[in-house]
């Protein structure tokens, strides 16, 4: 029988002689036997391989890869792309689940560090409050949460100092005014700081809502106040430059 010897197919594809076993064992790469017992392939085989490769980068399960290997060597390319098609339809829809799941992981880790970092030093044993920090809790109001009392505990000094850790921050973000306060669009690279200045500024001015939203490499920071805190929330912010206003 004439064709190709496996290390021939080995060094002509760049895959190992053991994979190309393994993918005869699992039926994706049917082989010949010659005279003497050698495994030996077509032609075709190069390209079948160069398709399987293709197919496994996208992350197909094995039974899909092998349905389409065969497909590929013994169906018209309509046909192929007509089965091909709907499963990387799925293959990309449980990708974009999975980054939803680690967009959601990386803000509960953003705000457990934040938390955590917000803790005060006490030689008492942990409480609650060490073991609830993937949770916004009453620390990171949502909208519509209810304001606590419009009042800061900080001296004058700490305060003009989280003001202006709150104006660099937000220097050159652009922003909108929303109801009741601003949103900034900011990359993901100042989640870390953001999360850890609102964990603080909540244990000082509770009656601030603030609110995270992720969108790939941004998120969006939205600042919020009652009526009568409106000039409070005027002083976090730096001056107009980067305002979308």
């Amino acid at each position: 029988m004439d064709g190709m010897k496996i290390s021939e197919l080995s060094a002509r594809s760049g895959v190992s002689t053991s994979a190309l076993r393994y993918y005869e064992a699992e039926g994706l790469l049917p082989a010949g036997r010659s005279s003497n017992g050698y495994r030996v392939y077509g032609p075709a085989a190069v390209g079948r391989l160069a398709f399987i490769a293709q197919a496994k980068q996208l992350g197909l399960p094995l039974a899909a890869v092998r349905e389409l290997a065969d497909a590929w060597e013994s169906e018209p390319c309509q046909s192929v792309r007509a089965r091909y098609r709907p499963m990387l339809v799925e293959r990309a829809v449980e990708v974009a689940e999975r980054e939803r799941g680690l967009e959601d992981l990386r803000s509960a880790l953003a705000t457990a560090v934040g938390r955590l970092d917000a803790l005060p030093d006490r030689d008492e044993p942990c409480d609650s409050c060490c073991s609830d920090l993937d949770h916004p809790g009453p620390s990171l109001p949502m909208a519509g949460a209810a304001p606590g009392p419009i009042a800061c505990t900080l001296g004058s000094g700490d305060y003009s100092a989280r003001v202006e850790e709150w104006r660099e921050l937000l220097a050159g973000a652009p922003r909108v005014d929303v109801e009741g306060g601003v949103r900034a669009t900011l990359p993901t690279s100042a989640l870390d700081r953001a999360t850890g200045l609102a964990v603080a500024e909540q244990t000082c001015c509770a009656f601030y809502a603030i609110r995270f939203d992720l969108h790939g490499s941004t998120f969006d920071l939205t600042l919020t106040a009652p009526p009568g805190a409106g000039s409070m929330l005027a002083d976090l912010l730096p001056e107009a430059a980067g305002s979308a206003r």
